[in-house]
């Protein structure tokens, strides 16, 4: 049953935990286009740009306490409460 599971999932692309539509850090960037850059670009790149930012100091604080817990249980030596 396992490898059938496998099996039909191995071509489906893995998704954002997050529920994203597939975009990824930094792009947001687009090459200059014929015309002027508009308000709303302007304001979506700098969205973009905060949400990128806010994202990564997650990821870094995500990690900062998986490693303090992890160093926590180490010291405990798996004694439980």
């Amino acid at each position: 049953m396992r490898s059938q599971l496998e099996d039909l999932v191995a071509g489906i692309p893995a998704r954002d935990s997050k529920g994203g539509k597939g975009r990824t850090a930094g792009s947001a960037l687009r090459t200059k286009g014929s015309g002027p850059e508009t308000a709303l670009d302007k304001t979506s790149t700098a969205a973009w740009g905060i949400l990128d930012e806010e994202a990564e100091a997650r990821a870094e604080k995500t990690a900062r306490l998986k490693a303090a817990r992890q160093a926590r249980d180490d010291k405990q030596g798996g004694k439980t409460d």
